[in-house]
């Protein structure tokens, strides 16, 4: 199963309710999910992690389609531990959109505070 979402920029009422129209939608989506997935795990390895993989597709239909996937932490032993983050892939193009270097950071960050968390405790040596 894909999830579609579509992304839309809109202007929230003060007050009341907000009434959406979505008008018909036709696009040519090239990129299958499972190629996607695996461009993305390909970036996550060379750039972020050998434990995050992508994971759960949904295609965001924006201004450029892209498939979105979350970025699961995978301990040996544990298997999936959490979801840490997101990442995109051009739906048409089949490319990785690269993340910033501050995402690719925090990513670490979250990764690391979990990892301590799973991680047995040494005993001091003597």
């Amino acid at each position: 199963m894909v999830q579609i979402i579509r992304e839309q920029s809109i202007e929230w009422p003060p007050s009341g309710e907000l009434h959406i129209e979505a008008p018909a939608l036709s696009v040519n989506i090239g990129v299958q999910p499972e190629v996607a997935r695996r461009r993305a795990n390909g970036y996550l390895g060379n750039h972020v992690a050998m434990t995050m993989l992508a994971h759960n597709p949904r295609l965001v239909l924006a201004e450029t389609p892209h498939w979105r996937f979350d970025i699961d932490l995978h301990l040996a032993g544990l298997g999936f531990v959490a979801t840490l983050g997101t990442i995109d892939v051009d739906a048409v193009a089949g490319q990785v959109i690269p993340l910033l270097p501050t995402q690719i950071a925090a990513l670490r960050e979250r990764a690391d505070a979990l990892i301590a968390r799973f991680s047995p405790e040494t005993a001091a040596a003597i």
